[in-house]
């Protein structure tokens, strides 16, 4: 279990702060009319704000993997790089998996319904998606993980903890704004994110571990 607890502890200001926004999603489950966390954002749209997470949500596809991937093959070499996208292969099947064991309609299913078109305003040049493939926000998943991966590899680093994760809350919201996902959504999805990441986290911990065993009891042999 030491691994675990290494990796537990280099993500611990990170962790304290998921904590708190998982914490958050679920009061305003709680608080929020049915699906009313679709119009929370109707005074903002038609300003800057679109821009900023039309762009935002980009964090959570390949973009965000890429930038991360060719930091830490910069700083820490080709080994630990592997294991950026090898978080984004498990996010997508995990995402896959769990899509389609739920099959839960998007937002955009119900763009006919009296209650959406009565209060969502959509952004200019958005269409929400239709299909059955809301539960959990894949989008979010993917940030989460990203930011938990990133961590592990470069941890404490105060600056660094804040600032991916401002970016995974964004890309979060931004499935919110958008509309192309509901708040429950969301928090399943950073929920999965941090954990598909920790095990991952955990593994490449368990095999650090494993070989700076195998290389002393190789030097005490020799």
């Amino acid at each position: 279990m030491r691994s675990f607890h290494l990796v537990m502890d280099s993500l611990k200001a990170f962790l304290g702060a998921c904590l708190v926004f998982w914490f958050i999603c679920i009061v305003l489950l709680f608080v929020l009319p049915v699906n009313g966390e679709l119009n929370a954002f109707n005074e903002w749209k038609g300003s800057w704000t679109d821009s900023l997470f039309i762009y935002g949500t980009k964090w959570g596809e390949q973009h965000g993997y890429i930038v991360i991937l060719m930091a830490v093959l910069l700083l820490q070499g080709a080994k630990r790089a592997f294991w950026i996208p090898l978080t984004g292969f498990f996010v997508s099947l995990v995402s896959f998996l769990t899509k389609s064991a739920f099959k839960s309609p998007r937002p955009g299913h119900f763009q006919d319904a009296d209650w959406f078109k009565d209060q969502v305003i959509l952004v200019d040049g958005v269409i929400p998606l239709s299909g059955f493939t809301s539960f959990p926000s894949g989008h979010t998943m993917s940030a989460f993980a990203l930011a938990t991966i990133t961590l592990y590899f470069f941890p404490k680093k105060n600056w660094l903890s804040a600032l991916m994760f401002v970016m995974a809350v964004l890309v979060g919201m931004s499935r919110l704004y958008l509309v192309m996902h509901f708040l429950r959504d969301v928090l399943l999805g950073s929920v999965l994110g941090v954990v598909v990441a920790i095990l991952l986290a955990w593994a490449h911990q368990a095999l650090v571990i494993w070989q700076q065993a195998r290389q002393a009891s190789s030097s005490e042999t020799s």
